[in-house]
């Protein structure tokens, strides 16, 4: 998920990426056989306790053990930092990464881990949806889930110090934390953080939302009101209806099927406003490698709504032990009456109330209306920055706290004139008006 051009790129375009070192970069790397006997990363002693840092892919393979230890102990395993999967995101970006896993042990026990990767990375200025300024900036990139251990104390404080030494040290301009839930330490602990021109003081908060997955259809809908569930039943009969004989519901699980799928979707993603903020399914190397790689480890869930030979809409998801992920959607605007992505949705649904090994439906990153509808649990996370103690690092986040300052008090004026939804609907329709260059949006 993460590394793909997707909601998870989230305004931010291969956020989940490394910087390189200085002018240096890294050569591409080979894949990780487990089998062999790997060097490990020098390690040092912090407090008591031994640190180390993986850096390359030999280092990483020799500290796999130990986190797929710590992944094991979380209280919900995320695909993002799953050994396989976040190998995969670098090899598909051909060398333009360096790897970086932090881990923290007493003796042979973990104790927190931190995954992320360095790259150059766009620092996003907007304003509402307009991009002001997207100077690139050597980033450390902390992964979504990417903190592992849930540290406290002590051992939180010495986590943020080890990474602001990754600052200090001139290896990074500033460390992105990619959604972190707002109700734990190391949330606080970096949000209060010492030097007002280092820190986020307007981070980016969305609520997350996830499904229990009921065990038959007929339960997701006998909990809907009597006019909601004849609207969602009649809105499937109605396509059918018009379309008699045309209708297909395609799903794809195998590697084989990756291509065609990603072809077919960005079809349709580049129809939609998501691709205009950037924000879409694009069909390009770095996506088809990683999606090929959750394929190949059975994740890959793809869905493709056809009238006749004309896909409609697209879903794709991975399933991640017992949890399906909600990656991207999107419809094309010509079967919009339809509501092409919500018939989708139910389709896939089906399927995933068919499956006994899949409980939670996880509607990834963002706010939305259906999200708080359907869902039945969620939370608060955020997204934020630190920047390294330098002139040309704390005058960008300068700029970004100004700009992120000003869509704050924007949005506080808008919420209490009750029309955010208005708003975003009239900009949304603009952003998918044939005339609009999604360049010019973006460059604006």
């Amino acid at each position: 998920m993460e590394g793909l051009r997707t909601a998870e790129k989230e305004r931010l375009q291969k956020s989940s990426q490394d910087a390189t070192l200085q002018t240096l970069f890294v050569e591409k790397l080979p894949s990780v056989d487990l089998t062999q006997a790997h060097r490990g990363p020098s390690e040092y002693t912090r407090h008591g306790l031994t640190v180390g840092i993986a850096r390359n892919f030999d280092e990483m393979a020799a500290v796999c053990p130990l986190w797929r230890q710590m992944q094991r102990e979380e209280s919900t395993r995320i695909p993002n930092v799953d050994f396989d999967r976040y190998a995969s995101v670098i090899r598909s970006m051909n060398g333009e990464v360096e790897p970086f896993v932090m881990y923290f042990k007493r003796g042979d026990t973990p104790l927190a881990m931190v995954i992320g990767r360095t790259q150059r990375h766009p620092l996003a200025l907007k304003l509402g949806y307009l991009t002001v300024r997207c100077p690139k900036l050597k980033c450390l990139n902390i992964v979504y889930g990417g903190i592992m251990g849930r540290p406290e104390g002590r051992l939180c404080a010495m986590l943020i110090d080890e990474l602001k030494a990754q600052l200090r040290s001139r290896r990074a301009d500033m460390i992105f934390f990619h959604h972190l839930r707002t109700d734990t330490a190391f949330y606080h602990a970096v949000r209060n953080a010492p030097g007002f021109l280092t820190g986020d003081r307007f981070p980016k908060t969305d609520e997350h939302w996830r499904m229990a997955v009921p065990d038959a259809m007929d339960k997701f809908y006998s909990v809907r009101s009597r006019g909601h569930r004849r609207n969602l039943r009649r809105a499937i009969s109605k396509f059918e209806e018009d379309h008699p004989g045309e209708v297909r519901y395609v799903h794809c699980t195998a590697e084989e099927e990756v291509d065609d799928f990603l072809e077919t979707a960005a079809r349709i993603s580049a129809k939609t406003y998501q691709h205009a903020l950037s924000a879409g399914l694009v069909n390009d190397e770095t996506t088809r490698a990683q999606i090929r790689a959750a394929a190949a480890n059975g994740w890959f869930r793809g869905h493709i709504l056809y009238a006749g030979d004309t896909p409609g809409a697209f879903q794709l998801g991975l399933q991640y032990e017992n949890i399906y992920y909600m990656v991207n959607i999107g419809y094309d605007p010509a079967f919009k009456s339809y509501k092409p992505g919500l018939i989708l949705f139910l389709k896939a649904l089906e399927r995933l109330c068919d499956d006994p090994s899949v409980d939670t439906l996880d509607f990834y990153f963002g706010d939305a209306e259906y999200k708080q509808r359907y869902g039945t649990e969620h939370w608060q996370e955020a997204s934020l920055y630190l920047f390294a103690p330098r002139v040309c690092p704390m005058l960008f986040n300068a700029l970004q706290i100004t700009t992120s300052g000003v869509n704050a008090g924007l949005k506080y004026v808008v919420r209490k004139m009750g029309i955010v939804n208005r708003i975003k609907r009239k900009w949304r329709n603009l952003l998918r008006a044939p005339s609009l260059d999604p360049e010019k949006v973006r460059s604006s």
